[in-house]
This record gives structure tokens, C-alpha cells and sequence, in this order.
């Protein structure tokens, strides 16, 4: 059975046209003789929501003065939320939809290019552009599902194989996105300094305290978590955004490149061969990538797309496992930077482990939601009934709260729960 689509679903923009996308078509194709015959708009709402952005997914039929037989492709779009939506209000201050446009105009295709030539490694690393509209703040790019690309499922999360081709991959891009900062000096300046935590803008934070707030009430009635958890998660309420700035504060010496800074589940996309194994692995949603650490995301991933049996026993072996890749794509493309030995690079990894913290107890719950309100970043920031009643809602599955059964003490035995 389909999943219940439980997640805001927003429609197409009203600019786009038909005469709108014959106008990138025929830039794209570089035939001005393409005609559009038709046009589908329809929501491409990814696995799991979609909150940070509108997606639309465009069927186009065409011809061309060369072919007049039609021709039917699709192509996906990527706008922004629409004036006066409580999502647009929070993301407006990280920059997201400028910082990404920049990144699909120049920046992953230069990425793209490093990898085939100087790693030597022919497989796609992200979707292409087709166009980067900055007026509309929108971005329309390849639709991958043609070829066979398709993102894992959230709840049954990712087996070894899996992993480890991610983290592969994951290590091209972040190496390759150093010695670009390298080869470019400047490159990352502007803009790449906004993640979830930084010193600019707390907007995130009601989001987040509010989330946690429900867990703290789902705590109370608790019998088992409620007494050695709940007191320690009141007073991470109050100093949750401090925690996160500090985590993700940069020190002398640490080895910095472009986080993805969203990497879960559904913001990778899969190609598998003949048997059902996955043989190659593209990055997708580039609007909250900041220059930190790679642990930030190796923290990320792992409490939200991992199964349990490999995040919560095979941590180490698997920042090891990343960590070999980085070093060897690093050498590969002649880095003159500072490579971090594997100790090294375990206690940075370790010092960003705050990261785990959030992410576990707020993104994961709700990335896995199934309940009957509408998930959206305006019902985490609401106090109206509805609001109320789908944070609350968030934490009462039994799932959720087996996992966090789990979870608290993993994240408690690290100190991580503990005033900091």
C-alpha cells in the first residue's frame, strides 16, 4: 500500500507555464526550433515530506523542426515556499535558496568534473542542471528517476551495502570540494557558514525546542525513560541552541569542507544493477550545506538513515571505513592541506557528536512519522490544537518510542545529555 500522505503538499507555481518551460527547453536542447506540445505539472513530493522547499515534477512532450515526432522527457522544479508561508519565514535567514542556486549553477558541476577526471570514477555524483531561475528563486534539474535512480525506503533504513556505497561517495564529494576551496580560494566564502546551528540566526531553534518540548511530555507518563531522562531533557531545552553553535564550531586544525548538512535517506538516490544491489548513489537537496567538519554529516546520516544494528554497534569501524575513502581521494586529487590521521579524525568526529543529539531526538521521530496531522514546519511551530496534537503525536507511536528506548542511553553514555 501507498504511504498516507501525512506531509504539507503545495502546488505548482504560477509562472509555470507552458511558454515558460518551451523557453528553458529550447535553451537547454540549444534548438530554438522546439515547440512544446505539452505540458504535466504535478507534486513530486519526495519519500518522508518535503520541508524546505516545493518540488514539481514537469511532463513534457516536444518537437523539433529536425524531429517531428514528439518527444516526451520530465525534468523536476524546485521552487521556494510561497510568500507568507511560516516555512519561507524561518528558511529566508539561512539563505538556503540562493546558496543552493549557487551550488547547482557552479559548483556541483565543477565537483562533477574533478571526480571523472582525477578520481577516475564515471558515475553520476549529482543530478544536472537544467536551469537556475534566481528571479524565481527556483532551480528545474534532471529528473534521475529515468534512469532508474531511487531513494531508499525512510522506515526499513539502510543495510552495509548501502552504507558503505554512501560513504563512498560521500567522501569523493567532500575531498572534491576541498581542493576546490584549495584551488579557488574564496570559493566557499559567502554563504557557507548558515547551517541548522550558527552565529547568524536562531530561527530554527522554536522548531526544535518545541519538538522537544513534546518529548519531554511524552516523558512524563514514561514510567521507565520518564525518571532517568525527562530532567535531563527540560534543561537541554534551554540550552539546546547553545549546544548545537558550539558543536559545530570550527577549530584549528580540524579538516574542513562543504557539509552536505541534510544527508538522510531521502536525499539519496540509488541506481542497483540486474540483482537488486546498489551500484551507484547521487546527492540530492543541497540547501543547508555549510563549510564544517564531514563529521556533521557522517552524524546526520548515521542517526537517520542507518539501521540499528549498524549505528548503534559499528560507529567506529564505519568512520574508519569513510575515513580511508577521504584520504585516498584526497591524495588523488594532490591536496596540499593537512590530511587528519584516522585518530585524529575519530575525535573530531567525536567532538561534533552533539549532532547526534538533535537529529535523534527531533529530525529522526519525525522524518519516521505516520500520524494523521499534517506535517509541516508551520504545524512544529504552532500552539493551535493541531499544532499541538501533531508534535505530541510525533513521539506516541510505539516505534518511536522503542527507539528512543534505545537511543537515550546511547546518546546519555557519551555525556551528550549532561549539562556541557
Amino acid at each position: 500500500m501507498p504511504e498516507k500522505a501525512t506531509h504539507k503538499v503545495h502546488p505548482a507555481p504560477d509562472w509555470l507555464t507552458s511558454d515558460y518551460v518551451q523557453d528553458k527547453l529550447r535553451i537547454y536542447f540549444r534548438n530554438s526550433s522546439l515547440k512544446l506540445e505539452k505540458l504535466h505539472t504535478k507534486p513530486a513530493v519526495a519519500n518522508g515530506g518535503n520541508y524546505g522547499s516545493v518540488m514539481t515534477r514537469i511532463n513534457v512532450e516536444y518537437t523539433t523542426k529536425e524531429v517531428k515526432e514528439k518527444q516526451a522527457t520530465t525534468f523536476l522544479v524546485k521552487t521556494t515556499f510561497a510568500d507568507q508561508d511560516p516555512a519561507g519565514d524561518v528558511l529566508i535567514h539561512y539563505g538556503v535558496y540562493s546558496r543552493e542556486m549557487d551550488i547547482y549553477e557552479s559548483i556541483l558541476p565543477q565537483l562533477a568534473d574533478m571526480v571523472r577526471k582525477d578520481l577516475k570514477d564515471p558515475r553520476k555524483l549529482f543530478a544536472a542542471t537544467m536551469d537556475v531561475d534566481r528571479k524565481r528563486d527556483s532551480i528545474i534539474f534532471e529528473d534521475m528517476s529515468l534512469d532508474h535512480y531511487k531513494v531508499a525506503c525512510r522506515k526499513k533504513k539502510l543495510d552495509l551495502e548501502h552504507t558503505h556505497l554512501v560513504l563512498e561517495k560521500l567522501a569523493s564529494f567532500h575531498a572534491a570540494a576541498a581542493v576546490l576551496a584549495e584551488r579557488q580560494p574564496g570559493v566557499f566564502a559567502n554563504n557557507y557558514d548558515r547551517g541548522f546551528f550558527n552565529k547568524h540566526t536562531r530561527a530554527y531553534g522554536p522548531i526544535l525546542t518545541n519538538l522537544l518540548e513534546a518529548l519531554s511530555r511524552s516523558l512524563s507518563s514514561d514510567q521507565e525513560l520518564g525518571p532517568r531522562y525527562k530532567t535531563k531533557i527540560d534543561k537541554l531545552i534551554e540550552r539546546l541552541m547553545d549546544y548545537g553553535e558550539r558543536s559545530t564550531t570550527n577549530n584549528p586544525g580540524d579538516f574542513l569542507t562543504v557539509a552536505h548538512g541534510d544527508l538522510w535517506t531521502t536525499n539519496v538516490m540509488f541506481q542497483y544493477d540486474d540483482e537488486g544491489h546498489p551500484t551507484n548513489a547521487i546527492f540530492i537537496d543541497f540547501q543547508f550545506s555549510v563549510w564544517n567538519s564531514p563529521a556533521i554529516d557522517l552524524h546526520y546520516f548515521f542517526t537517520t538513515s542507518l539501521q540499528d544494528d549498524l549505528r548503534f554497534g559499528h560507529q567506529p569501524e564505519l568512520v574508519q571505513f569513510y575515513y580511508y575513502k577521504l584520504a585516498e581521494a584526497l591524495k588523488k586529487f594532490r591536496y596540499t592541506g593537512r590530511i587528519p590521521s584516522l585518530f585524529d579524525f575519530q575525535l573530531q568526529f567525536r567532538s561534533r557528536g552533539f549532532y547526534a543529539v538533535f537529529c535523534s531526538l527531533v529530525f529522526e521521530p519525525v522524518m519516521q512519522y505516520e500520524g494523521k496531522e499534517e506535517a509541516s514546519i508551520e504545524q512544529a511551530l504552532s500552539s493551535s490544537e493541531s499544532g499541538m496534537r501533531f508534535k505530541d503525536s510525533v513521539y506516541e507511536s510505539e516505534a518511536i518510542k522503542k527507539k528512543l528506548s534505545i537511543t537515550l542511553p546511547f546518546l546519555d553514555q557519551f555525556g551528550l545529555l549532561d549539562e556541557m
